[in-house]
């Protein structure tokens, strides 16, 4: 087994590679300047190169995700988004390798009052939601032996994310604004990069987050308590709960998107640790 993992210097793509050290799975990363995945000729050009004759599995962490941004980059969110995951499934058919690809509780829409299991169909709204969507499509018409993660809220050490956001001004502000009315499940990167290496002989499309809803409000509670408990210095004395309209923003955001990851519970025999553990080890690895 040799993985590529794609985005490979992208947030979930660096805990990709450091899983794949810890448990000793050859694998290679790229990024775009090395392999642009909107274009075939390249992915093609890549796999015949000697570091890629051997590959036997793509994990597809490339993505456009800034939200607000793809609302005005129409073309680019597309080709990202949409158009290199149709491109990776047709070369993945030909040449009979896995494709695990990342996607996001985004393709649901933004008014959501149940958890979503993987048959509900999408209602996405705004263009980084919709062009994930069709990324979906396009990887399963292209090749339906392919495997779909959907995840949501991810968070970690090492990148760009709400929860390494919050570190920043529970250490620096004394009030921190977290927004109370949006639900969902967050998703420590790690545990997402273990479980898409689970997945390798999966296909069909599977949703992974940690164990239990909330909100990012509780989230940022939560890491006050525990920040203090290790006695970490912080100047955050209150964290006040507002709604999401106080955030004004380009793109819609779900409300309430939350993922039922009861079929990759049976699927693999397991049970996501709950989103305060997650918290916790993200804070005491601090």
């Amino acid at each position: 087994m040799k993985v590529w993992i794609t985005g490979g210097k992208g947030f979930v793509g660096s805990a990709l590679k450091k899983v794949c050290q810890a448990e000793e799975i050859d694998f290679i990363t790229t990024g775009r300047d090395i392999v642009d995945l909107t274009s075939p000729q390249q992915i093609k050009r890549f796999l015949r190169s000697p570091e890629g004759t051997d590959i036997t599995h793509i994990i597809n962490c490339a993505a456009y995700t800034n939200v607000d941004q793809a609302e005005l980059d129409v073309e680019e969110a597309y080709l990202v988004n949409a158009k290199a995951p149709e491109n990776l499934g047709h070369i993945a058919h030909d040449r009979d390798l896995k494709v695990i690809h990342l996607s996001t509780d985004y393709v649901f829409g933004t008014n959501g009052t149940e958890p979503f299991k993987e048959t509900d169909p999408g209602s996405p709204a705004g263009v980084y939601a919709k062009t994930k969507f069709e990324g979906e499509n396009r990887l399963l018409e292209a090749f339906p032996q392919a495997c779909i993660v959907r995840t949501s809220w991810v968070f970690g050490q090492g990148g760009k994310n709400f929860v390494s956001a919050f570190l920043d001004k529970i250490k620096n502000e004394e009030a921190l604004y977290a927004v109370i009315d949006q639900k969902n499940r967050a998703t420590y990167v790690q545990d997402l990069a273990e479980v898409l290496l689970a997945l390798a002989g999966q296909s069909g499309i599977f949703h992974f987050a940690n164990h239990g809803e909330t909100s990012r409000f509780e989230i940022a509670q939560k890491m006050v308590q525990l920040m203090k408990d290790k006695g970490v210095n912080i100047a955050c004395k209150e964290v006040i709960g507002v709604e999401s309209s106080a955030f004004p923003q380009i793109a819609k955001r779900p409300i309430y998107s939350a993922l039922d990851t009861s079929k990759i519970e049976t699927m693999l025999g397991l049970k996501p640790r709950s989103w305060e553990e997650a918290i916790q080890e993200f804070i005491h690895a601090l």
